[in-house]
């Protein structure tokens, strides 16, 4: 995608997954949804960093797209979106105990260099321990009352700048093939959190209903819509966020409302007669198609029963 230009990457991209059951339209469902950012990502593969902007372009065109993702950026990283530069105060979004430990120092009373601490931060690199450097000949630089203020100020820049600067940089390189730093700083770090992975009020269904399509001989008014539809408004908070998350891939609706759902909500019923063993069957989505396929079951609670059982 790097070799993309801007008029390219606004258009049809069509992906296709090697070696991953389901079709090709519906996205893959693997064991782990997670991506974790790693500062000694070099170690793993050497185009590491490659990976880095190739992710940061695939999240430009989604946001672009208007397609929402369960990923709960930490804010310090959000904040490199905008090339911010992060302090001591966005450290308890990376790591909350370093920050209470370092709050400690700074208001400890007693002598710190009793301590026995040193201007170096130790890593673990998959089980090795390591020390780094904080400041040239850091290993010998003990910690005292008069220099305590500088270590922490320099153990959170190390952590959250200089650890994964390489990291960051071709993330940030990689989204703004896309999306240029004038839009960005038009929002705050909460809003583009929104903007990646939409509100956290809960789903308004009369809103979906309204913006829903419909196909494969099922319509607004067919018995099984109108079961689906009345099960849907008795769901609890939770579990409304768990069938966004089922249909969709994402807990949380779009920001501005289901309209904004690309492609917009699909209930289509599903392939195959009425049988016995076909209406024992679950719903099925397709994620990447806001698509539910649910089979015709005849009565509301044997619908509700199979769309819990396969929200789980």
């Amino acid at each position: 995608m790097s070799q993309l230009s801007e008029d390219d990457l606004q258009g049809l991209i069509r992906v296709t997954f090697v070696n991953e059951f389901g079709v090709e339209e519906a996205g893959i469902d693997g064991v782990d949804h997670l991506l974790y950012p790693n500062p000694r990502s070099g170690m793993i593969h050497e185009q590491h960093l490659q990976f880095f902007h190739f992710l940061g372009t695939l999240l430009a065109k989604a946001m672009f797209e208007g397609i929402l993702g369960d990923l709960p950026f930490a804010t310090f990283f959000l904040s490199k979106l905008k090339q911010k530069h992060n302090y001591l105060n966005d450290l308890p979004s990376l790591d909350p105990e370093l920050y209470r430990h370092l709050i400690f120092l700074k208001r400890y009373e007693g002598d710190i260099s009793e301590l026995e601490l040193y201007f170096v931060i130790p890593n673990n690199e998959y089980g090795e321990q390591t020390e780094e450097e904080l400041h040239p000949g850091g290993k010998n630089m003990r910690v005292t009352n008069e220099n305590v203020i500088t270590f922490i100020h320099l153990v959170a820049n190390h952590r959250l700048n200089s650890h994964i600067r390489q990291q960051s940089s071709h993330f940030l390189r990689g989204f703004q093939q896309l999306i240029q730093k004038d839009w960005i700083d038009m929002f705050n770090e909460h809003e583009l959190q929104l903007l990646v992975s939409g509100s956290l009020d809960s789903l308004d269904v009369d809103d979906l209903r309204q913006h829903t399509n419909y196909a494969g001989s099922y319509h607004s008014e067919h018995d099984v819509i109108e079961m689906f539809w009345e099960i849907l408004k008795g769901f609890s908070m939770e579990n409304r966020k768990k069938f966004l998350k089922f249909v969709t891939g994402c807990s949380r609706r779009p920001l501005l409302g289901s309209r904004y759902l690309e492609p917009l909500f699909c209930i289509q019923r599903a392939g195959g007669n009425a049988s016995e063993d076909a209406l024992d069957r679950l719903p099925t989505v397709a994620t990447y198609m806001n698509l539910l396929k649910p089979p015709p079951y005849r009565s509301k609670d044997q619908l509700e029963s199979k769309l819990l059982y396969a929200m789980l």
